[in-house]
């Protein structure tokens, strides 16, 4: 089991703590945690809103309360967004959401790769074998390089770089 599945530092989308439209919290958390959602579209008309897709195949909208660009926060990409809430908003006849607060814009981070894979590397982390299987290919013989955008992930050949099978560092 990977720490990403621990939901109590990585929750899905219904296990976030909520807020009710007014603002309240329904509870009083002291931890930290940190939603991960694969984005899937951009759908902002009047303040960046991403619809994103949690592992449990949920989608919501995650609504940017400051006017930020978006560039960077590609289709398939995803998104790690700590410590925010979920909105209820079914009273209004409108769909629970995830707002990010003003000023707390530029903790949400981009992973440039898919959810299963980051998923995937949490769990190789885990293991501690990152430097003993190209994390691409598997190839577990012969020379690996690390990659340097995390500093844990070996990979056999430069090929992997940028042939799609290595996006998600």
């Amino acid at each position: 089991m990977s720490r990403f599945t621990e939901t109590s530092q990585f929750p899905t989308f219904y296990e976030l703590p909520a807020v009710s439209a007014d603002g309240q919290a329904s509870s009083s958390q002291d931890e930290s945690w940190c939603l991960l959602a694969q984005i899937k579209e951009n759908m902002t008309i009047t303040k960046p809103t991403l619809i994103v897709t949690d592992r449990t195949g949920v989608d919501f909208a995650l609504l940017f309360e400051d006017s930020i660009s978006l560039k960077g926060f590609r289709k398939g990409y995803t998104v790690a967004v700590p410590n925010v809430r979920r909105t209820d908003r079914e009273g209004e006849g409108k769909k629970a959401v995830v707002r990010v607060p003003a000023g707390r814009s530029a903790d949400v981070k981009v992973i440039p790769g898919a959810l299963e894979r980051v998923l995937e590397l949490g769990v190789v982390l885990e293991k501690g074998n990152m430097d003993r299987k190209c994390a691409a290919c598997g190839k577990t013989e012969g020379a690996f390089m690390k990659c340097t955008g995390c500093g844990f992930a070996a990979y056999c050949g430069k090929s992997h770089e940028s042939d799609g099978d290595f996006a998600f560092i």
